[in-house]
């Protein structure tokens, strides 16, 4: 378990904190604070993992008290989670440690993937064994040359199998452009149901267009067809080859 100190002055920004925190799984909240001496007790006190810190505080700020949390060769890490968006406090705090940034306002995914990330990166980093280059680039959060930047998908959709529905509809046969859920289904190996969802997912890029009909007993049948010129709009979503 991650135990997580917050730093934060604003109540509102801080009880949003612990509940976002609260939401990931192998994270545990050991205390909150509103400035850096307060924090300075928490640290003399209890066993603290990792900080998430603001910039703009009281007395001392968020980029000075990481300094002082490295001149004491404390064992902590720190994710700045501020409004400060110069390039300067950015840099500053990169030099010093930080191994993450998120600015103010943020979505709760963006924390949720930061915190996954670190404890991913504290697990593996745990263990007395040697890692390949690869590994080390993972945990370091940096890609070989050439390799996208994959955007979240929804919840409930996962890359691979969205490069199965993808690949499907791609080579689905031209002289028949229109295609139901049912008829995807049966290839990708997945249920209706969730293939209605990606289908939904790639009309909303503008990758499928989509149609009502009624079907000989009245119910309604959707229809998808692809359009061609929106392709590259999916690929950013796809696993790299």
């Amino acid at each position: 378990m991650i135990r997580v100190l917050l730093v934060e002055d604003d109540p509102m920004v801080a009880e949003l904190n612990r509940l976002y925190v609260n939401r990931v799984e192998g994270f545990e909240i050991v205390a909150s604070v509103r400035n850096a001496q307060e924090a300075q007790v928490v640290l003399g006190e209890r066993k603290v993992d990792l900080i998430l810190l603001d910039i703009f505080m009281a007395g001392q700020n968020g980029v000075e008290m990481l300094a002082g949390i490295r001149a004491q060769a404390l064992d902590v890490d720190v994710i700045f989670v501020t409004a400060a968006r110069d390039t300067r406090t950015i840099s500053a705090t990169l030099k010093l440690g930080a191994v993450d940034y998120l600015i103010k306002p943020f979505e709760f995914e963006r924390l949720k993937q930061s915190l996954e990330n670190y404890l991913e990166t504290h697990r593996r980093m745990g263990k007395d064994k040697p890692v390949s280059q690869t590994e080390l680039d993972g945990f370091l959060g940096r890609r070989p040359a050439g390799s996208r930047v994959h955007p979240a998908l929804p919840k409930g959709l996962d890359r691979i199998t969205l490069e199965r529905v993808c690949a499907t509809i791609f080579h689905w046969p031209q002289e028949t452009p229109w295609f139901t859920c049912e008829e995807i289904a049966g290839p990708v190996g997945i249920s209706r149901v969730s293939v209605r969802k990606y289908c939904e997912f790639l009309c909303g890029l503008k990758v499928l267009k989509m149609e009502h009909r009624y079907g000989s007993v009245g119910r309604p049948v959707h229809r998808f067809a692809l359009q061609k010129a929106y392709l590259k709009e999916a690929f950013c979503f796809l696993p790299d080859d």
